[in-house]
């Protein structure tokens, strides 16, 4: 590299970093956690694969059988294909726009754009951050009561609102610890009963087809509802933060286009056996996350509660980028809790306050409409991060007319279907639906 490249990449970096940014933040801020990924230039194309498939098949996937209800079961196979296979192309700009110019996410669109673009797609971060642990917590708050529903010979001692409360007691001191790596026993825990409820969701939803045939009502089209069901399809591929993160820690980024090419054919694949299996066994009677539906018995009790805790033990990973960017814009890099106590318990407080409002939003919107809001937060936040912001960053970098025109038609097809999609968002909103009254089960039955 010559003098003159060194110097300019110089200025780069000091110029971001006096706008606010650091090395340490811009890494949270794509949900790039330490313990979710190799040091950099380590990772072989088997591991990348394996993290890829990690980040992409989580909590999201629970909530696609209600979504094939809101679409229809033939067109959303159709469009999570469809949707999968756009994502596929849009990750692969995305890759290329950063192996031309370098860094995260927030990188890549302050090196592109200049520090007003960097600004909207950590708003988008965090807002898709905190979209994604409201949500956990209305699924918590709705699997603690069934659970306790269970136990209690329908007798739970309050709604299931009120739950959210208890489990941000919880989350809220697992937000103060500074250091993620510390925290890494819990992610492997979280994903391990995440793992294990998967694979019951299949065993129960296979089980309910086998003795009782497909359930009532199954719509192959449905043409009333079926943007909400791209709000959520696109809501699962959440994991689109740690793409570039995935990228930076492999040992031969080149081979990564093979990595991602192989793993989102086994995650779309994934994605429509759960979907379809849920949808098909429980039919219009299907819950906004499937886990609700599952028949109650003490390994159904165990998988609902395992799930809850493996929801809670992840929301601080989740909240990770949100509270770094709030804390470090209020108090800087510099004011350190080790030099002085006051700073300590006041970036707690801010810690908690930010862990509060999910919890606020969740219990506000309740788990009535929890696959209304899912799709909701599909639509605002992640659509703008895996469709548009690719394309934007891609056309910045190539020279090359055709791929420009492929970009160009994914800026466009992805504000189109947000402002589509948040249209019939709203109206379900504004014009809800009967649903039929919730049944209390016991294990005691």
């Amino acid at each position: 590299m010559s003098t003159t490249d060194e110097h300019s990449k110089y200025q780069v970096e000091a110029s971001h970093y006096e706008d606010g940014g650091h090395p340490d933040l811009e890494k949270t801020t794509s949900n790039e956690i330490t313990i979710q990924h190799a040091p950099e230039g380590t990772a072989s194309a088997s591991k990348a694969l394996f993290m890829l498939l990690k980040a992409f098949i989580g909590t999201g996937v629970i909530f696609l059988p209600a979504s094939f209800k809101n679409g229809g079961l033939a067109l959303s196979i159709a469009l999570m294909v469809i949707l999968g296979l756009i994502c596929l192309v849009a990750f692969h700009l995305l890759v290329i726009a950063q192996s031309a110019v370098g860094g995260s996410y927030g990188d890549i669109a302050y090196r592109l754009y200049g520090r007003y673009c960097r600004y909207v797609v950590l708003f988008f971060l965090c807002v898709s951050q905190i979209g994604f642990v409201s949500s956990y917590l209305m699924f918590v708050s709705q699997n603690i009561h069934l659970v306790a529903e269970a136990l209690s010979g329908c007798n739970p001692p309050f709604e299931s609102k009120y739950w959210i409360w208890i489990v941000l007691a919880i989350v809220i001191p697992i937000c103060w610890v500074r250091k993620v790596a510390r925290l890494s026993y819990a992610a492997v825990i979280a994903d391990i009963f995440i793992l294990f409820g998967l694979i019951c969701i299949l065993y129960y939803t296979g089980k309910e087809i086998n003795e009782n045939g497909p359930g009532p009502n199954i719509i192959i089209y449905n043409q009333k509802d079926f943007a909400l069901m791209i709000g959520t399809a696109t809501f699962s591929f959440e994991g689109i933060g740690m793409v570039i993160s995935i990228v930076e820690g492999m040992k031969e980024p080149r081979k990564f286009p093979m990595v991602l090419n192989i793993g989102m054919a086994i995650v779309i694949g994934v994605m429509v056996l759960i979907g379809t299996l849920g949808y098909v066994a429980y039919g219009e009677n299907i819950s906004a996350s499937v886990v609700a539906n599952l028949k109650t018995e003490p390994l159904s009790v165990t998988v609902q509660l395992l799930y809850a805790i493996a929801m809670i033990l992840s929301s601080p990973f989740m909240l990770w980028p949100p509270l770094t960017i709030i804390e470090r814009g209020i108090f800087g890099t510099k004011r350190s809790g080790q030099m002085k106590l006051k700073y300590k318990w006041g970036k707690n407080f801010v810690r908690a306050l930010v862990a509060c409002v999910p919890a606020a939003i969740s219990f506000g919107v309740g788990s009535d409409n929890l696959d209304k809001f899912v799709s909701l937060v599909g639509i605002v936040a992640c659509l703008p991060l895996c469709f548009i912001f690719p394309g934007m960053f891609h056309w910045k970098v190539t020279k090359n007319w055709w791929l420009r025109i492929v970009d160009a038609i994914l800026i466009m097809w992805g504000s189109g279907i947000l402002v589509y999609t948040l249209y019939v968002n709203i109206s379900s909103w504004l014009e809800p639906s009967t649903s039929a009254p919730a049944v209390c089960h016991s294990l005691y039955e």
